[in-house]
């Protein structure tokens, strides 16, 4: 073959992949725009299992770092994508571009995703594993064949991680659990006093499972069940897996009875988001509160709640303390079988402004990003950490 042929081959080759990663890059970002991040709990056990082996991890540890991989997967391929659609470009203009185009494009579609801004902790992987992502791609823009494959890789393992549902021994836990909340439900009192007795229930199910064993994953199971009874039936499909409870008109009634600090609606914000803590992480959790208080903030909707918000960071906070490991999923279990007031579990709302529009959030708070959110943010986070039960 003549070198005048191996050019054109080689040019041919170059302006395929081209248009090949294109059309890859814009199909994944729109993928990332609605697909659901991995999440701990449906981390393929192998994965974890690798982890622990390799890094000599806890196993939450361990379920926590093969989570991120997997994200920091779905986001590092946008760089990988980029680099091969700008690898006819010069140094000069494709280096910049790349090294700023991924992290912004990573950004924007998670944006789109969580419906807000990620929270600061997660901005900083998405904009760091993008950027990482755009290294490799400008290491390897020569090598075809170890991009193709390194493509091919972070793509599967991102794609992987966002379907799996939780483990099957998790969800029989859940399941049981649920039932059983269930069946004793009736006997339960109305109001705040109906809220604590569901909760001891509950832990004193998920500590009847725990002797002799981890008692994370009944802790687990718990706060799931109670998350899908008290909180939104549809907490169970974000797991990936539904629970056949029965007909939810018996789950709407009860959540009408219970109520945490005199109010239903802070009752199904703090489930839901202990719920979302105990399926995904707590920052994750925290940005869906966030984002739909920024919903809320709306024409037609109740405003931005900084009440909402905290009902929410203290069920985050209680599904944290109850999972983290296994000696404080005991003593959680230890704790709410002595007994707890609501004051243990709910911070004082008092002071903290509700009905937000969202020209108001904008202009006296500044946003979601704005010190004065994030003044009464960390205010929220200061007076959970005082509760008695965290002491």
């Amino acid at each position: 073959m003549s070198i005048a042929t191996s050019f054109v081959h080689s040019f041919l080759k170059q302006r395929l992949a081209v248009r090949i990663a294109g059309v890859g890059l814009v199909a994944w970002l729109a993928m990332l725009c609605v697909l659901p991040d991995p999440r701990p709990l449906g981390a393929p056990e192998w994965t974890v299992q690798l982890v622990q082996r390799v890094a000599a991890l806890s196993e939450p540890k361990a379920r926590f770092a093969a989570t991120a991989l997997l994200r920091g997967a779905g986001v590092g391929l946008i760089g990988v994508l980029l680099a091969i659609s700008l690898s006819g470009w010069k140094s000069r203009a494709a280096v910049p571009t790349l090294l700023v185009g991924a992290p912004l494009l990573a950004l924007a579609a998670k944006r789109i995703n969580f419906g807000a801004l990620p929270i600061w902790p997660q901005l900083m992987f998405i904009l760091l594993v993008a950027f990482l992502g755009g290294l490799a791609g400008l290491a390897l823009r020569r090598n075809w064949a170890a991009l193709g494959t390194l493509a091919i890789l972070a793509g599967g393992l991102s794609a992987w991680g966002a379907t799996t549902g939780v483990a099957d021994d998790l969800y029989e836990a859940w399941q049981g659990t649920a039932r059983h909340v269930l069946e004793a439900a009736a006997d339960v009192p109305d109001g705040d006093a109906g809220f604590l007795r569901l909760l001891e229930i509950a832990l004193a199910y998920a500590e009847d499972n725990s002797h002799g064993t981890d008692a994370v994953l009944p802790n687990r199971a718990a706060i799931l069940a109670l998350g899908k009874i008290l909180g939104d039936d549809s907490v169970a499909r974000v797991g990936g897996r539904d629970l056949d409870l029965g007909p939810a008109n018996d789950r709407i009634a009860l959540r009408r009875r219970i109520l945490l600090g005199g109010r239903g609606d802070l009752s199904q914000h703090f489930w839901v988001s202990a719920a979302l803590a105990a399926l995904s992480d707590e920052s994750r959790a925290i940005a869906v509160g966030l984002s739909k208080e920024a919903m809320d903030s709306t024409p037609g909707g109740s405003g931005f709640s900084f009440v909402d918000m905290a009902a929410n960071s203290a069920g985050i906070r209680l599904a944290v303390e109850a999972t983290r490991n296994s000696r404080s999923a005991h003593t959680m279990q230890t704790r709410i079988r002595q007994g707890v007031e609501v004051s243990d579990l709910l911070p004082s709302i008092r002071g903290l402004p509700e009905a937000i529009t969202r020209d108001q959030l904008q202009a006296d708070y500044g946003g979601l990003g704005g010190t004065e959110t994030r003044r009464l943010l960390g205010e929220i986070d200061r007076r959970i950490s005082e509760l008695p039960l965290y002491r």
